[in-house]
C-alpha cells in the first residue's frame, strides 16, 4: 500500500518530469528501490530522503514535509522574523537596501509581500500603494486601468510567466496560484497580443509615470543561498536601477 511519503515522492517526480530511471540515476540508487519506495514496499532512511530531496531540488519547506511524511524530524528551521539567529540576515538586508538609496530597493517574501524597503522604494510604493501593505503583484493587478506603468502589458506578461515558473518550482502554492489567476483573468491581459511584444531586447524595464516624470527602471534580484531558515531563505532582494539620465536625476534630487 502506498505511503504518504511514496505519494509525495511520486508527485514531486512528476512535477520535475523525471521518470523513475531519471530520478534513480540522479539520486545514485537503483530504479527498483525507487519503485519500492513509491509503492510503499520499502521505507526510506533519513539519508535517502535527503538524497532524493536534493536530486529533486525540493524547496526547503517541501523537504521538511517529505521528511515528516517519512517519519523524520524537519532538517530546516522555520524561525520568526525577529528571532535572534536571523538578526545578521535582517541587518544584511537592511544594509543592502540602505546602500542602494536613492534608487528603489525592496525585500519581498515568497508571496511578493514587501517586508523591507529603502527610502527610494518607500516613495514609489507610497505612490503605487498609498494605503500600505504593499504586494508587488497586487500593485501590478490594481494598476491595470491606471497610468502608473506605461508598458503595463509587457510587465504583466513577464510577471505572469514568472509567477507560473515559481509555482512550478515550488510544486504548487495556493497564494501564488491565486495571484496568477487574478492577473490572467484581467480583461486587459486577455486582450494582450503577446506576439506583438518585442522580447528581443537586452533589457525590458518597467516604465513608471509619476506626474510629468517618466521613470525607466530595471531590476536585479538576489537571495541568500546559505540561509537554511525556510522563510528567510526565500526572501528576495530586488534592486532597481535607472535606465536613463532623467530617471537617475529624479531619484538623486530626492
Amino acid at each position: 500500500m502506498q505511503t504518504e511519503f511514496g505519494a509525495m515522492l511520486k508527485q514531486w517526480r512528476s512535477i520535475r518530469r523525471f521518470s523513475q530511471l531519471d530520478l534513480s540515476l540522479e539520486a545514485d540508487m537503483s530504479a527498483r528501490h525507487l519503485s519500492f519506495l513509491e509503492s510503499g514496499r520499502a521505507n526510506p532512511s533519513r539519508a535517502m530522503v535527503l538524497r532524493l530531496s536534493d536530486a529533486l531540488q525540493l524547496p526547503k519547506p517541501a523537504a521538511n514535509q517529505v521528511l515528516h511524511a517519512a517519519g523524520f524530524a524537519p532538517v530546516y528551521p522555520n524561525l520568526p522574523q525577529d528571532a535572534p539567529e536571523l538578526a545578521p540576515v535582517n541587518e544584511a538586508i537592511a544594509t543592502m537596501l540602505r546602500h542602494h538609496d536613492p534608487f528603489p530597493g525592496i525585500a519581498v517574501d515568497r508571496h511578493w509581500n514587501v517586508v523591507q524597503s529603502n527610502q527610494g522604494a518607500a516613495m514609489m510604493l507610497g505612490l503605487a500603494s498609498p494605503n500600505g501593505g504593499a504586494n508587488l503583484m497586487d500593485i501590478l493587478i490594481n494598476s491595470a486601468n491606471l497610468d502608473l506603468i506605461e508598458n503595463w502589458d509587457e510587465v504583466a506578461v513577464l510577471s505572469l510567466s514568472r509567477l507560473r515558473t515559481e509555482i512550478l518550482e515550488l510544486g504548487g502554492d495556493e497564494k501564488l496560484s491565486a495571484l496568477a489567476k487574478r492577473l490572467s483573468d484581467l480583461d486587459r491581459v486577455k486582450q494582450i497580443d503577446v506576439a506583438a511584444i518585442n522580447f528581443n531586447q537586452a533589457v525590458i524595464p518597467t516604465i513608471f509615470r509619476v506626474g510629468e516624470n517618466r521613470l525607466s527602471l530595471f531590476s536585479t534580484i538576489a537571495q541568500f543561498g546559505s540561509v537554511q531558515d525556510t522563510r528567510a531563505g526565500e526572501t528576495r532582494i530586488e534592486m532597481m536601477f535607472p535606465m536613463d539620465d532623467d530617471t537617475r536625476r529624479f531619484f538623486a534630487q530626492r
